[in-house]
């Protein structure tokens, strides 16, 4: 059984997934935690990641490796066009840049616990890497069955943008297994290409997919869109605890960042932090650390980029213990990433 914490997510990851289990089941309260349960889920506009969790453990449980084929079926039922003018302003870029770019923006849309990271490689590829609350090397069993959730929606809306319901993709991803090796199963059901021994994951979009992802669009419709996506995003920050410890890692440079310094900024104690970060999912180290890779990764897609610099600008001793750090990380070596 998963921990319990109290992050909300938007109540569609509920009535999809509730969705395709009905495909199987009439009956699907008992997958839920009971009828009380269910009921309050039905009339409710979020579902905490603990319900999720618990409801994915359920199915796991009666139904082994087709879950991994339920979760194919919960992106039918998920209509991006009902999002919100966050969706819809990634769905109306102008191309796949400003597309990954914005959907990086607003992840938190989708799923709070979710870092999602745009970067472009020296071969004019683009990688839009997804990033979970664990360390990669504590990836657990129930984080490798939340992530085909996680995946088919965020197929589901790759696709969508590009206008290609059917596109084959490469995403590099950590080791796949439950009871045995499900990549297979997962290559099949998501029509993707698994390039396996990556620790991080992240989808792979080549140079040419990018020069013709461009498309004709309507200036006006998008930037209205985005503007009330920032409001929409504004409202969010304004109550989530890990928008605001972001947006104050944003402020300050990275060295300067501690658990007190942050407290400090947002008026409370450390302690009082480290309690409001804990009853969402996630510690302070988690979102410290996640900040400092996307950092990173920003910083090694420069040119003539120096290791050692790096690691001293994100806090690091010397370059030996951002490498140990960034491998954690991601399962390679910075220079692997320069």
């Amino acid at each position: 059984m998963v921990s319990d914490f109290s992050t909300q997510l938007p109540i569609f990851w509920f009535n999809c997934l509730d969705a395709a289990i009905k495909e199987r089941t009439e009956e699907s309260a008992e997958i839920w935690g009971g009828e009380q349960q269910y009921l309050q889920l039905c009339s409710s506009d979020s579902v905490s990641a603990y319900q999720l969790e618990y409801a994915v453990t359920e199915l796991y449980q009666r139904y082994g490796d087709e879950l991994i084929e339920l979760f194919g079926q919960t992106a039918n039922y998920f209509d991006e066009l009902e999002q919100g003018a966050s969706v819809l302003a990634m769905l109306t870029a102008p191309t796949l840049h400003a597309f990954c770019d914005l959907f990086s923006r607003y992840s938190f849309h989708i799923h709070p616990l979710l870092k999602i990271i745009c970067r472009e490689t020296e071969h004019g590829e683009l990688e839009l890497w997804t990033i979970t609350q664990e360390y990669v090397d504590e990836i657990t069993l129930m984080s490798h069955l939340s992530l085909g959730l996680y995946l088919s929606v965020i197929l589901k809306l790759i696709r969508r943008y590009l206008k290609a319901p059917s596109l084959r993709l490469p995403i590099h991803i950590n080791r796949i297994t439950i009871a045995g090796d499900i990549t297979p199963l997962l290559e099949q059901v998501f029509n993707i290409e698994v390039k396996s021994g990556y620790a991080a994951r992240y989808f792979l979009f080549n140079p040419q997919l990018v020069d013709r992802a461009h498309r004709r669009y309507d200036p006006e419709l998008h930037e209205h869109l985005k503007v009330l996506a920032e409001q929409q995003s504004t409202q969010s920050r304004e109550h989530s605890i890990i928008c605001k410890v972001n947006d104050v890692f944003k402020r300050k440079e990275v060295v300067d960042i501690t658990l007190d310094s942050i407290a400090q900024e947002l008026h409370m104690s450390g302690r009082t932090l480290n309690r409001k970060l804990q009853q969402e999912g996630v510690s302070f180290r988690r979102l410290y650390d996640k900040y400092r890779l996307e950092q990173s990764l920003n910083l090694l897609n420069q040119a003539n980029v120096n290791i050692t610099q790096v690691a001293l600008e994100l806090g690091f001793s010397d370059s030996s213990a951002f490498t140990r750090a960034f491998k954690r990380w991601t399962g390679e070596t910075p220079t692997k990433r320069g």
